[in-house]
């Protein structure tokens, strides 16, 4: 697949994906989701390739969902490939490093949360607005790294999350302030992939289904609440204003 919205190079063993859609802060319409899960899905099965490092360009990591396409499409386009979008990228056997710049807000926070390690820059900022326009932020995502009772907490309350605080919470890994994030990312990746493949599969199985109950039913279980949301004529009215609040 050629990728319109993603850049792809491996270095060794690590496959560099750069979120490139700078001039809209990598918003995640749907062409750069379906990219996305298909360079998961295809890479899961690609020998050559023994991690993920997941970068972006411009100065923001990702503003989430692309609510311009949603309100167009009458909110078609989020609920696309939702499910599979999401498992893809959570359930990617091989190990995930993100690097984390400027703000990563909703969707986008969601999508950092895919890397098994998340190396950020000391100015990046974490962002779970839905919650102030009504719509539904998942819990699955933010739960797999603090916990079900601290991801509600924090999710509840809406507020941008600095690195610090980020770090304190474990939601994040490591806050980086030297000169190259990207070739330190690297040796993070080299050195997290050097391990057995089987191993590392079975250990991030096991880190998906087993402690938490399984991550594809709890995703499933997730979006059906979604849908019950979507259905209510009151929320693309609501996904409209903020739309327009954000773009002034």
């Amino acid at each position: 697949m050629k990728y319109q919205f993603l850049l792809a190079e491996r270095r060794d063993t690590t496959l560099i994906v750069t979120l490139n859609r700078p001039e809209k802060s990598n918003a995640l319409n749907v062409q750069i989701r379906d990219e996305l899960e298909d360079v998961f899905n295809t890479n899961a099965k690609n020998d050559a390739v023994k991690a993920i490092l997941l970068d972006s360009s411009g100065k923001n990591f990702s503003s989430g969902y692309d609510l311009e396409e949603v309100v167009r499409t009458e909110l078609e386009s989020f609920r696309h490939r939702i499910l599979e979008y999401h498992y893809a990228i959570y359930s990617f056997p091989k190990p995930v490093v993100t690097i984390l710049r400027g703000f990563a807000s909703a969707g986008g926070f969601d999508l950092a949360l895919c890397g098994d390690y998340i190396v950020s820059e000391k100015k990046a900022i974490l962002f779970r607005p839905e919650i102030r326009f009504g719509g539904p932020p998942l819990i699955t995502t933010l739960a797999r790294k603090i916990g079900p009772s601290k991801a509600l907490s924090l999710t509840l309350k809406g507020d941008p999350i600095r690195s610090s605080q980020a770090l304190s919470l474990g939601i994040i890994d490591e806050v980086y302030e030297g000169e190259d994030i990207l070739q330190h990312a690297l040796r993070i990746a080299s050195k997290l992939s050097q391990w057995d493949f089987n191993m590392l599969s079975v250990l991030k199985g096991i880190a998906n289904n087993y402690f938490m109950g399984n991550l594809y039913e709890n995703l499933k279980n997730e979006f059906d609440e979604f849908a019950v949301v979507l259905k209510d004529p009151k929320f693309y009215q609501k996904v409209r204003d903020y739309a327009e609040t954000i773009r002034q």
